[in-house]
């Protein structure tokens, strides 16, 4: 069993933001994969199974709101008995130029509290993940403001082949690997 995480935070008001990205990319798996996603009972998020290959996956949602993103990744590993190394997490990065996608084997959190709350619950470092450039985020707007904000005219045209891509790297992660899949994707910005 796999796990492929989308970050994002759950309510109408945060549905099209630039932080709730990680939530755009599982959608569309799970539109490709035509399967649905469901609420969970044991555990705050909503998840979709689906197959990538051999490999059996559940698409996960987290309902946690993202700071606390941890919580749920944490219940639904413990659940299905699934590996951290088998676990995909998707989010946003302000640090990223929006197009850009950066696949990681491992590593911190960075400032996104999304993954900081996801480290704090694993205590471990050593899951994939792909981080899906929003930014970068004008000097005179605050944080909070700019990742909770919309897209950008120009970004709303590239916004689905941006989504579409990061969902290429996923799956391509279940089909070639982590290491071929860093390789093909962390050089390409969609412009």
């Amino acid at each position: 069993m796999k796990l492929v995480v989308g970050l994002g935070n759950p309510g109408k008001e945060y549905e099209h933001t630039r932080h709730n990205i990680g939530f755009m990319v599982v959608e569309k798996l799970a539109e490709r994969q035509g399967v649905v996603f469901r609420k969970m009972f044991w555990f705050p998020a909503m998840q979709a199974k689906c197959r990538f290959g051999e490999h059996e996956v559940r698409l996960l949602k987290p309902l946690t709101y993202m700071n606390r993103s941890g919580r749920a990744v944490w219940g639904a590993m413990k659940k299905w008995r699934v590996e951290a190394a088998g676990t995909v997490v998707i989010y946003d990065d302000v640090d990223v130029e929006f197009g850009g996608i950066r696949i990681r084997a491992k590593g911190s959190g960075g400032s996104h509290n999304g993954m900081k709350s996801i480290l704090e619950w694993l205590q471990t470092k050593a899951f994939p993940r792909v981080r899906v450039g929003i930014g970068p985020k004008p000097e005179a707007e605050d944080m909070i403001g700019f990742v909770l904000g919309g897209f950008a005219e120009d970004e709303l045209l590239r916004l689905e082949k941006v989504v579409e891509r990061a969902a290429d790297a996923v799956e391509s992660i279940f089909s070639v690997g982590t290491e071929r899949t860093m390789n093909e994707f962390n050089q390409l910005q969609i412009g």
